[in-house]
């Protein structure tokens, strides 16, 4: 698959099994994946009007191996490109 990156962002597919949701989104390459989670939370729960409780510990993983993304490193680092379906939990 080829990394199309536009203005530093790639779009993903969020599954989020806590609310049975999924959501297209386009996350900045540059942010690490514990700021990216961060911002993902604050969408949700607002596009849930504060249905979606965000927490300590969340994590994002890769749909299709189920590996856990580390925290510290970018999305750009972590290979998550666009297209990629990743899990918020």
């Amino acid at each position: 698959m080829k990394v199309i990156i536009m203005n530093n962002k790639v779009l993903v597919e969020v599954i989020v099994p806590l609310i049975e949701e999924r959501y297209e989104v386009y996350i900045p390459v540059n942010r690490r994946i514990s700021s990216v989670i961060k911002l993902l939370e604050k969408a949700i729960k607002e596009s849930t009007n504060g249905y979606y409780p965000a927490k300590e510990g969340s994590v994002i993983i890769d749909e299709t191996t189920g590996n856990v993304y580390d925290i510290n490193i970018t999305v750009k680092e972590s290979k998550i490109i666009n297209g990629s379906k990743i899990i918020l939990i």
